[in-house]
């Protein structure tokens, strides 16, 4: 399910609004009653404002669904490129790079 903001919020002295793609980082810090209510799922809509896939939890890192094709599918549903013969560990930091998880440090 897709999550949209139902106005424009201010995290960190950036503005989203409704159309934008939100990174997981930022999603995270706003509360629920910023978003519209949708009961319509991700593949019904046909939608071009980029949002798709901004609330999917990223896999965990180890253990049990940590895999390299769990991590693959993370970064396509986020736009991510990765190259078809990329590491576990190369995809995460690609992950990183584009702002969809936060960095472990």
């Amino acid at each position: 399910m897709s999550r949209r903001l139902i106005a424009y919020v201010h995290v960190d002295g950036v503005a989203y609004g409704p159309a934008d793609r939100i990174p997981p980082t930022v999603l995270r810090r706003i509360g629920d009653h910023a978003f519209a209510d949708s009961d319509v799922d991700d593949a019904d809509q046909d939608d071009d404002s980029g949002t798709g896939g901004g609330d999917v939890e990223a896999p965990p890192r180890s253990g049990r669904g940590s895999g390299v094709e769990a991590w693959r599918q993370f970064a396509k549903q986020h736009d991510v490129e990765v190259a078809a013969d990329a590491s576990r560990e190369d995809i995460i930091a690609a992950c990183e790079a584009a702002d969809v998880v936060e960095r472990e440090e």
